[in-house]
C-alpha cells in the first residue's frame, strides 16, 4: 500500500530542512546528519541494487541499462535505460531515457522519462516528463516498474501524490517549487547522464 502524502511528508521532514538556517553554515543540520547516516546504512545495499541493474539489463536486451545512484545528491537508487540509437548525426536529434528511482526514505518508486536533445555530440537540453509515458517507451517503463516491485516490494508513487508541494528545501529546490517527488527521488529529474 502506498503511504499517503501526509505520511511521506512526515518522513521527508526527517531528512530535509524547512528553512535555510544551515545553508551558509559549516556545521550540518540535524536533517543533514540523519540523511548522511541513512545513506551510510543504505550503502550496504549497493550490491543488491547492482545485481538488480544487471537483471534489468537481461530483461531489456534492446537497451543499455546503467546504475545511477549519485550518493548524497539523490535520496534514491536509480537506473537509467537508454534505448539503442543510431550514431548521433550533425542534425538535431531527440533521445529518450527511462529513469527508475527507488527511494531510500520510503518504500516507493517512480519511473519517468527524460527527453534529451542533441546537436551532434553536444547536449542542448534535457526535460523530464513525469506524466504520461510516450507509447514507444511504455513497454520499457512497465518492465522497470515490474522489476522494482518484484525485487524490492516498493509501490509506485502516484503522480498526483508525487506532485504534492512540500515546505522543504531539497538541495537547490525551495518552496513553493519543492514537491514530494524532489524530496523522495531527485531534485533534478532532468539532470541525468
Amino acid at each position: 500500500m502506498t503511504p499517503s502524502a501526509e505520511e511521506l511528508l512526515t518522513i521527508a521532514r526527517l531528512y530535509w530542512g524547512a528553512d535555510e538556517a544551515y545553508r551558509f553554515r559549516q556545521d550540518p543540520s540535524p536533517e543533514d546528519l540523519r540523511y548522511e547516516a541513512l545513506w551510510a546504512e543504505k550503502t550496504k545495499e549497493r550490491p543488491h541494487w547492482g545485481a538488480f541493474v544487471r537483471k534489468l539489463r537481461e530483461a531489456i536486451p534492446s537497451c543499455d541499462v546503467w546504475d545511477y545512484a549519485p550518493g548524497l545528491a539523490n535520496p534514491s537508487f536509480g537506473a537509467l535505460v537508454y534505448p539503442h540509437h543510431e550514431k548521433i548525426m550533425r542534425r538535431p536529434q531527440k533521445v529518450w531515457v527511462v529513469a527508475g528511482y527507488l527511494s531510500i526514505l520510503a518504500p516507493v518508486y517512480t519511473v519517468h522519462c527524460v527527453r534529451k536533445e542533441y546537436l551532434g555530440n553536444q547536449l542542448r537540453s534535457a526535460k523530464a516528463f513525469l506524466g504520461p509515458i510516450p507509447l514507444e517507451l511504455q513497454g520499457i517503463t512497465d518492465t522497470v516498474a515490474r522489476h522494482i516491485e518484484a525485487e524490492f516490494g516498493a509501490t509506485a508513487l502516484p503522480l498526483e501524490v508525487a506532485q504534492t508541494p512540500v515546505p522543504l528545501y531539497v538541495n537547490l529546490m525551495k518552496p513553493p517549487e519543492t514537491t514530494l517527488f524532489h524530496a523522495l527521488f531527485t531534485s533534478e529529474p532532468g539532470n541525468i547522464l
